[in-house]
């Protein structure tokens, strides 16, 4: 229950953040992991150098000196060390320009969970046996007159960012209501100042200090009446604000989000190429988007909401004043899921999509690479039964079975192993470190980062641990010895240290990262490469986009368009009907501006220009003084992604050349298209004419 706790608080807050954030729930995940091994790791190193070395130069007994340092060093300490990863994370131009506000808050909260739910577990992970049920749920260790609390499934499901452990006053004889998980909502006040300090312009910086400053106040007052354990005026202000703590969790995310969403809002303006046609037509993204997702659930909702966290990071990219190059990549590859799924935006693209045979191919094309889940999954299996199955009163004994002889000699062997796979893993990550930092998302770069520093604080965990329980204290004696630094530490055994090490598995899985779409390409079917790379980028819903896209996608309209003359007029499908209507309008362009048809024969494909890596197009008509010319109508605005891209085109192969790029488009057109144009190439070089 727990663990339980923890990952519920951390899931309410991904939830509710929905509408601005852009970080995938197993990034979120994984930064759990990160809380708990790396920072926990290096916050123990830390405060247990700290402490003995205070201990050694004042002559004070170590336990006057970790009560002291609780609450004077130990609260910078954590909250510096749990905000770390996302400063670290932020060194990266890509992630802190493509992650908003609201991800850093998401992503600081589960830091913190991490952190404070391995406190809980050390503290009462062996305590199950004497643990004694209240009648209206949960359970206490009667151990002091003021008893450890686990909440039960009912206090847990009800609340807000419950905390997985908590303390029952004297006397208490009430219903029980849990507690709000206070390192929760610490580091997702670290996490709101760590997103101002990469956010905001260099004068304002300085703001960031703030949230993190209360954060650690906070923390200062409440180790202090801790020690103390006195009532007083400051227990009793404590009480008062520890019952409205969920407030700050809230308003610190309505804060953030009503920033990221600003800035999304004013990046679908200006890129109006990233944009669903149904969003451009209804102006209604909400219902654009959810038209989508119930073409086939759940795999057009996966599609749906991936683009959508993708859109957004592009927004947050653009609103940082990246440079049209710094954002090309992102932006391109954005356009590219939009276009597909403007191809798709159609029951008959789904009706025959057999999502079970892509799946199957994909896992088939793995190889024998797939079964390489299973290794994790076989070493974490003693800790899941010794930590989770054994937490139950009436499987008790399997804790008991672990907790010395062959069980603890059983737990030491898995950390063996466990610690050669990590090794074996880091190796991975180590050989992919260039490749992540290449390509164009900065959350995948992110999630590599992270991946590796929870293997490496792990290892480093785990290395400490067989050197204890090779040693003289044995798998079952005490991983450190007694009168250390923290209260949660007091009581470490070796083998409880190989239970959680084990768990650490969970942060490197799957193993090498990515394996989910390993054999996408033989999946996809005859699909060109571009498109392969944009739906690698949405995972599984890549894969159901590439199937729908084969299955029945509406044909695209010739060159000449296929489209009708004027505004209002229907599409027409006929492409001998759609030769005439290009040959009508190259004749009339090139009238206008004294040039000439390069195909010879107006209607027929132009001359082909390239630009490398984005693809072809045609120059419908060559100037007079050499301009660059496309040719078309209103059925341009059908796919803006696919014309901006074009536009882009035609101007890089015009500046080669040493000339203009032009587009000339037939009245009727739609204005999204005109501004589209008027953007890449400048007002001047956009005409429009009557046929």
């Amino acid at each position: 229950m727990m663990v339980v706790a923890a990952v519920y608080g951390v899931a309410q807050l991904f939830a509710a953040s929905w509408p601005a954030r852009s970080v995938r729930l197993s990034t979120v995940l994984l930064m759990i992991a990160v809380g708990m091994f790396a920072c926990g790791t290096a916050v123990a190193l830390l405060e247990l150098t700290c402490t003995r070395a205070i201990a050694d130069g004042t002559g004070r007994s170590l336990v006057r000196v970790v009560n002291s340092t609780s609450y004077t060093v130990a609260p910078w300490v954590e909250e510096l060390v749990k905000a770390a990863p996302l400063v670290l994370a932020g060194l990266y131009v890509k992630v802190r320009r493509q992650w908003g506000l609201t991800d850093f808050v998401v992503l600081g909260a589960a830091l913190g969970a991490g952190f404070g739910l391995l406190e809980s577990l050390l503290r009462y992970s062996l305590d199950a046996d004497r643990a004694l049920a209240r009648p209206d749920g949960g359970w206490i260790i009667p151990d002091s007159l003021s008893p450890p609390y686990i909440p039960g499934p009912a206090q847990v499901l009800t609340a807000w960012l419950p905390a997985p452990s908590g303390s029952l006053g004297l006397g208490h004889t009430g219903p029980t209501a849990t507690g709000t998980f206070s390192h929760l909502v610490w580091t997702a006040l670290a996490g709101l100042g760590v997103g101002l300090l990469w956010r905001l312009p260099r004068w304002w910086k300085p703001v960031a200090l703030i949230p993190v400053a209360v954060a650690v106040a906070h923390h200062t007052l409440n180790n202090h009446v801790a020690v103390n354990g006195r009532r007083g005026p400051q227990r009793e202000w404590l009480e008062s604000f520890d019952s409205r703590m969920w407030m700050i969790s809230l308003a610190v995310l309505a804060v953030a989000m009503t920033v990221d969403l600003r800035h999304v809002y004013r990046g679908k303006r200006s890129m109006p190429e990233v944009l669903l046609t149904s969003e451009r037509l209804d102006g209604d993204g909400i219902a654009a988007l959810t038209r989508y997702a119930a073409w086939r659930l759940p795999w057009s909702l996966l599609v749906a909401t991936r683009f959508a966290r993708l859109r957004r990071s592009l927004c947050y990219a653009h609103a940082t004043r990246a440079t049209v190059r710094d954002l090309e990549a992102l932006r391109t590859l954005v356009a590219g899921i939009a276009s597909r799924m403007n191809a798709t935006d159609h029951a008959r693209a789904w009706r025959t999509v057999d999502m079970r045979g892509r799946l199957r191919a994909a896992w088939t094309a793995a190889g024998r690479r797939r079964w390489l889940v299973l290794v994790p999954c076989l070493l974490a299996l003693p800790s899941v039964l010794f930590l989770g199955v054994g937490s139950f009163e009436s499987a008790i004994g399997i804790q008991d079975f672990f907790a010395a002889g062959t069980g603890a000699k059983l737990l030491m062997g898995c950390a063996i192993a466990a610690l050669t796979w990590i090794a074996l893993q880091l190796a991975v990550l180590m050989n992919t470190w260039r490749q992540t930092a290449a390509q164009p998302l900065g959350e995948l770069l992110a999630a590599h980062r992270f991946r590796f520093g929870s293997a490496a604080g792990s290892a480093l965990a785990g290395t400490l641990l067989l050197w204890r329980g090779l040693g003289d204290a044995g798998p079952d004696g005490r991983a450190i010895p007694a009168a250390h630094l923290l209260e949660a530490l007091d009581s470490f055994l070796v083998h409880l240290g190989f239970a959680l090490f084990l768990l650490s598995l969970l942060a490197l899985f799957p193993p090498a990262a990515g394996l989910a779409f390993a054999g996408g390409g033989a999946a996809a079917g005859a699909v060109t490469a571009p498109a392969v790379l944009a739906a690698a980028r949405l995972g599984i819903a890549g894969i159901a986009l590439m199937a729908a896209g084969a299955g029945g996608a509406p044909p695209e309209p010739p060159s000449g368009e296929g489209a009708a003359s004027g505004r209002g007029e229907s599409r027409s499908t006929d492409p001998v009907q759609a030769e005439k209507v290009g040959a009508a309008r190259e004749q009339k362009v090139a009238e206008l501006t004294g040039g000439t048809v390069p195909s010879g024969a107006p209607g027929k494909p132009g001359l082909k220009v390239t630009k490398p890596g984005a693809g072809t197009t045609d120059v419908d008509v060559i100037g007079a003084d050499g301009s660059y010319i496309a040719v078309g109508g209103p059925a341009k605005a059908r796919n803006l992604a696919k014309f901006g891209e074009k536009c882009h085109i035609l101007k890089y192969a015009a500046e080669q050349r040493g000339v203009r790029a032009q587009v000339y488009l037939e009245e009727g057109t739609p204005d999204a298209a005109l501004a589209l144009a008027r953007k890449i190439l400048g007002d001047a070089n956009v005409h429009t004419f009557t046929r």
